[in-house]
């Protein structure tokens, strides 16, 4: 059944051709920088992995901001054909096999959308599997729905295969449980990297303002998330090597 809703969506999202990957893939890779790049290392040739990292979206962003050592890893052979059409560095593969079985270490490694379709259980094992990968000082960035705010139910029930979903609490707690430290939980307000998105930025400060207040009226906890989905960004302890030195 699976395999059957993962070709059918890979059909109905309408991204089968180079140049609508491209169109889709420039239109993110700005608001991607805006929200991230104050976690990024300087240096390009660090390595870094991406798992699942399915059409190649964030491989094509970690490509623009110049990482030269990148490689990603998918279950679903058509997505990665979808990112070969860009010539990005996807392979097919089992993520947490290759996290178990690979002798190599990163800089930085990036999970978007993927911790939500593994159990609770598998999600613990590919956190402590990442902090085992990942060099000292190394990065870690997931993307997930968040379950806090009042919209969260979209991004966690808009695929078949999602398998549960939490709080940006529940995620801070398993990021630091696993042993990482410096933890930020982010959530997906507009970034100002044009005109349109500095109004809507400024439109979401009043209006969470607002609906704070009401939560607090009716005596309900104010979100911490207000968007669907939100950012787990975290380090491993360690001092880095001279490659993942920030700015």
């Amino acid at each position: 059944m699976l395999d059957r809703y993962y070709q059918y969506q890979t059909t109905a999202r309408g991204l089968l051709t180079k140049q609508a990957l491209l169109d889709r893939f420039e239109g993110q890779v700005k608001w991607y920088n805006s929200l991230l790049k104050r976690f990024l290392p300087t240096r390009q040739d660090i390595a870094c992995l991406d798992i699942a990292c399915g059409y190649g979206n964030f491989l094509y962003f970690l490509n623009w901001k110049g990482y030269t050592n990148v490689r990603g890893y998918d279950l679903d052979p058509e997505q990665v054909k979808l990112a070969e059409l860009l010539s990005l560095p996807a392979h097919v593969g089992d993520a947490l096999k290759i996290l178990e079985t690979t002798s190599e270490t990163f800089d930085i490694i990036s999970a978007v959308d993927f911790i939500e379709h593994i159990s609770k259980q598998e999600a613990i094992a590919f956190l402590d599997l990442c902090f085992k990968t990942l060099k000292p000082g190394g990065l870690l960035m997931i993307r997930t729905p968040s379950a806090d705010g009042p919209f969260g139910a979209h991004d966690s029930a808009n695929d078949l295969t999602h398998c549960w979903s939490m709080t940006a609490r529940v995620l801070e707690t398993l990021l630091m449980m696993t042993g990482f430290e410096r933890v930020e939980i982010l959530d997906e307000k507009p970034q100002p990297y044009k005109i349109i998105n500095v109004i809507r930025l400024i439109i979401y400060y009043i209006t969470t303002k607002l609906c704070g207040i009401i939560c607090i009226a009716l005596g309900l906890g104010v979100p911490r998330i207000w968007s669907r989905s939100m950012w787990g960004v975290a380090y491993k302890p360690g001092i880095p090597s001279t490659a993942s030195l920030q700015l």
